[in-house]
């Protein structure tokens, strides 16, 4: 009779040659995400402006050209185009996918342009394809993704002085994100606007210099300062045209050249806070792509200040004395003790 031991080692080659098996078998496998045949990168921290081109670039193996389109919030579930997201690609169509030709050297670069694409800020995966197929239909293909995040552009701003000195002179100063070409600036008080437009710095950064003479017609009292940036088509869409504010995104009859909201200058034009209500409004328009950020500041007459001095006085006050009179009242007390 042999033993349970002996039956043991008798099994032992058996198993070692299951185990040898079961690793070449795994080896033939195919790992699932294995589409290194395809890459896509986005420089950067992948978080961009709407109204930014970013530069998608990568690699591909496999065929003469990659082949593009977009998930995210309100597009076609199997992909959008990258030029028009409302409207999906379709599986065996290269004219609907965004289209990259694959260099002698197996690299390839997309400009994708943000501006004007109706899409809100969000987060949006990109899809790179080596043949035009849907997101329905990439089994046995292969593809690479990255994904981006794009953001709403602002623009902040601030004034010095904090109040308006007429017949001196201000400065307006603050940032504009999103890489727009230049802001615009609005001056409004009860009787009085004015614009001007003013170029931004590579960082950001912009600056309006008031001289004395334009704060010098601003009337004492309320005023409102209004900084306005012209978001996805670096266009301003509401514009100061002769009298008139004018949206240029709306066209009276047959016209082409925007439409007259409401008179800034002249008889039977808005006054003071009329003026920015009507401003505010146009802008934040659905027509309109633009934003601002607003200021409400007062002006003053010429030298007089914000925070006055207070009036001096020739009679000191009683307390001023009190430290040195109760050093003499601690000296005479300790004299007398001593008696």
């Amino acid at each position: 009779m042999s033993s349970p031991f002996n039956d043991s080692t008798s099994c032992l080659p058996r198993a070692i040659l299951l185990l040898i098996l079961a690793g070449t078998a795994a080896l033939l496998i195919p790992p699932i995400s294995a589409d290194s045949a395809i890459t896509i990168t986005a420089p950067g921290d992948q978080s961009y402006y709407l109204g930014e081109t970013v530069v998608f670039t990568g690699t591909n193996d496999e065929t003469d050209a990659t082949y593009l389109f977009l998930m995210g919030p309100n597009l076609p579930k199997e992909g959008a185009q990258l030029t028009s997201p409302y409207n999906p690609v379709t599986s065996g169509d290269p004219g609907s996918f965004a289209t990259a030709a694959t260099r002698p050297d197996n690299t390839w670069e997309y400009p994708f342009l943000t501006d004007n694409l109706g899409i809100g800020p969000g987060t949006y995966t990109l899809y790179a394809v080596t043949r035009p197929a849907a997101k329905d239909q990439l089994t046995g293909g292969s593809f690479a993704t990255i994904s981006i995040i794009l953001k709403r552009p602002f623009v902040t701003a601030w004034i010095s002085p904090q109040s308006i000195i007429k017949g001196q002179p201000s400065t307006v100063t603050g940032s504009a994100d999103g890489d727009p070409g230049e802001v615009q600036l609005w001056i409004i008080g009860y009787d009085y606007a004015y614009t001007e437009t003013t170029t931004v710095d590579p960082d950001s950064s912009y600056r309006f210099i008031l001289n004395s003479q334009t704060t010098e017609k601003i009337s004492k009292g309320p005023c409102s300062v209004i900084v306005q940036h012209p978001m996805q088509n670096n266009q301003f869409d509401v514009v100061v045209s002769g009298d008139f504010v004018k949206n240029l995104q709306i066209n009276e009859g047959n016209g082409t050249g925007g439409m007259n909201l409401f008179r800034i200058r002249g008889a039977g034009s808005l006054r003071g806070s009329d003026t920015t209500d009507a401003l505010i409004n146009a802008i934040n328009d659905p027509s309109v792509d633009d934003t601002y950020t607003l200021i409400q500041t007062e002006v003053d007459d010429t030298g007089v200040s914000a925070f006055p001095a207070p009036t001096a006085t020739t009679r000191p006050a009683p307390l001023h004395y009190a430290p040195f009179a109760a050093l003499v009242l601690i000296m005479g007390i300790a004299l007398w003790s001593r008696r």
